[in-house]
């Protein structure tokens, strides 16, 4: 099989989201969890900052910055709240029809 025939990681969770309902329910459900996963991991690279003193920074402990970045779980106000704070990053956020979502700025 050559590279060129292999699927894009977006074809094959579009391919999931259609297949398999539990899938979707579990993506849709962390896409909030994910936007701001991306912008915490983006932070760190960008400024060269290890979790710890992302932490540091921030206020709050590794473990918080490690759970943010695996975008599992919705992070709450106040800890998005100290992120901005912190970094100068933006967060718009978005709620209704029962889920939250980041609005782009």
């Amino acid at each position: 099989m050559k590279l060129s025939d292999l699927k894009t990681v977006d074809q094959v969770i579009e391919e999931r989201r259609d297949s398999d309902a539990e899938f979707r329910d579990e993506w849709n459900r962390t896409a909030f969890a994910r936007e701001v996963a991306v912008a915490v991991v983006n932070y760190r690279a960008v400024h060269g900052l290890s979790q710890r003193k992302l932490a540091d920074v921030t206020g709050l402990r590794q473990p918080a910055i490690a759970r943010l970045e695996k975008g599992e779980d919705s992070p709450g106000l106040a800890t998005l709240a100290r992120l901005t704070r912190a970094t100068g990053l933006t967060f718009r956020v978005d709620i209704a029809n029962g889920s939250a979502g980041l609005v782009a700025v």
